[in-house]
């Protein structure tokens, strides 16, 4: 990380009872710039009840988590190699930046930037903590000594039932989040007022009680998978007038009102594409062959009787899946999800529909899924929801942008853009509305696919990239639990993908 080329000193003060590994990978990011002198301070603080580490140990074998992982406790000795041996001499040091993640945090005299975390608006690491056990991630928020908010995000939690899973992707997001403030030289913020009502202290109890709830739920979901018919995600569409103005389904929209395409009880359908050559629109979605456990990208087409059978149109030794299909220069394209590969790949159509062939690597050595493209302001434009460290993919949007479709393709300087489980990452094609460029994102606050998000974009260039939520759209009954999860739109066809059970809607008529 180069911190705009200036020498800084930087110091982080942490707690010696609550020393985590995410601190450790932060002060190793921080320290790897050769501009930085990085010093690490010790101080007191209450310590953890000792069921936490109980807890982390029983998790380990029942959801076999190996490795390390970013909420492992440090001893401080870890840490040796930042630390200053004389305090008094650490305190004739005036650092630049001050990243206090100590329990009582205090800005003092010793810096001209001091910042700290809040979790849900409150300066009490134990607000996460006991929010962890409450199966809720907690917001997060970077704010200076005067209270001003640096930055925040909304992160999501992928395995809610484990507490080092949750807390691997909480403090992922804020590693991410904290890099950010300290790459800027000039930060500024809007002012909140922190919440200072008592919180509850992590206790033994609390944390017995999280680990029993955890068997009993993981137990009852095996149960559950073993005694009925799981749920499945399905494409669904509907033919759609000019009276629908926004490209969203419009207030009332029901299940029922989309025809449910056809499927088998050996896959399942998802993230549907239209694309519309030679007369005729096509429907691209993911495949996933129960058999395989491995994803394909299929096609069908729309006659006046419906929709075709899908048939296979591309398949690699990787899953795929995220069918991005469109057009630029003067040619036909697909960017399928390839995450597994680390890459993000793009495919040009030798015949449309269903020959397809590889014309480059956009995007190589990243964990990116639903790269979605766009030109806009003489630049084409990716955007991708990204993961490192143990976090998650469900909340971080990554934006990329080049002079020429295949590349070279160049990160934005503000990555991750945006950590939020309620808009992030792509859920379909970018459109124009009332002049503006707008984009379908995943809501995935509660679950993965709760339902999209619709976002205008306020800024888009090298410089910042800025979006609104103007509205969210969520599906229910008719069997259908989740969604919608991708929405496109072309001509007078509308698709979505949801999930439900297998008699949710009826294929190839609306449900009545």
């Amino acid at each position: 990380m180069t911190i705009h080329g200036e020498r800084r000193t930087i110091e982080m003060r942490l707690s010696r009872a609550r020393a985590w590994r995410w601190q450790f990978d932060l002060a190793d990011r921080l320290a790897a710039d050769p501009a930085v002198d990085l010093t690490i301070r010790f101080t007191d603080g209450p310590p953890l009840p000792a069921a936490f580490d109980m807890l982390r140990m029983l998790e380990n074998c029942v959801f076999r988590l190996h490795g390390e992982h970013v909420c492992d406790r440090l001893d401080e000795a870890a840490f040796s190699r930042w630390t200053r041996t004389d305090p008094a001499q650490a305190d004739l040091v005036r650092a630049d930046l001050v990243l206090d993640f100590a329990p009582r945090a205090s800005a003092g005299p010793g810096a001209s930037r001091h910042i700290r975390v809040l979790y849900d608006n409150a300066p009490d690491e134990d607000v996460l903590l006991t929010s962890v056990l409450a199966h809720h991630a907690p917001a997060l928020s970077v704010v200076d000594q005067a209270g001003h908010v640096l930055a925040s995000a909304r992160p999501a939690i992928e395995n809610p039932l484990a507490m080092t899973s949750a807390l691997d992707a909480v403090w992922s997001a804020l590693l991410r989040l904290v890099l950010k403030v300290a790459r800027r030289t000039d930060p500024r913020g809007e002012p909140i007022a922190p919440r200072q009502a008592a919180t509850r202290p992590l206790t033994s109890p609390a944390l017995a009680s999280f680990g029993a709830r955890t068997l009993a739920r993981k137990l009852g979901n095996r149960l559950t998978r073993l005694s009925r018919t799981a749920q499945d995600w399905f494409v669904a569409w509907r033919r759609i007038d000019d009276t629908v103005r926004l490209a969203r389904p419009a207030p009332g929209t029901r299940p029922e009102d989309y025809i449910r395409m056809a499927c088998d009880a050996h896959r399942y359908y998802a993230d549907p594409f239209l694309f519309e050559a030679g007369g005729a629109m096509h429907l691209f979605v993911e495949e996933f062959p129960f058999a395989t456990g491995k994803g394909l990208i299929s096609v069908a087409t729309f006659t006046e009787g419906g929709l075709s059978p899908a048939r296979p149109v591309l398949e690699t030794d990787t899953h795929l899946s995220y069918p991005h299909v469109f057009a630029g220069d003067g040619e036909i394209w697909m960017i399928p999800e390839t995450l597994q590969a680390r890459t993000v790949e793009l495919y040009r159509a030798e015949r449309f529909p269903d020959r397809w062939t590889h014309e480059t690597t956009l995007l190589a050595d990243i964990e990116a899924s639903d790269a979605t493209v766009c030109r806009h302001g003489g630049l084409w434009w990716m955007f991708a929801a990204t993961r490192e460290w143990q976090g998650s993919n469900w909340d971080s949007l990554g934006v990329f942008f080049a002079e020429r479709l295949k590349g070279p393709w160049h990160p934005h300087p503000d990555n991750p853009v945006l950590i939020d489980s309620h808009g992030a990452r792509p859920a379909g094609q970018f459109f124009h509305h009332g002049g503006a460029l707008w984009r379908p994102a995943q809501d995935c606050s509660e679950n993965y696919g709760t339902g999209l998000s619709l976002c205008r974009i306020d800024r888009l260039d090298t410089g910042a990239v800025t979006q609104t939520v103007e509205a969210g759209v969520r599906l229910r009954g008719a069997g259908v639990t989740r969604g919608p999860h991708t929405f496109n739109r072309a001509g007078d066809i509308e698709v979505i993908d949801l999930l439900g059970s297998p008699d949710a809607l009826r294929a190839g008529e609306p449900a009545r």
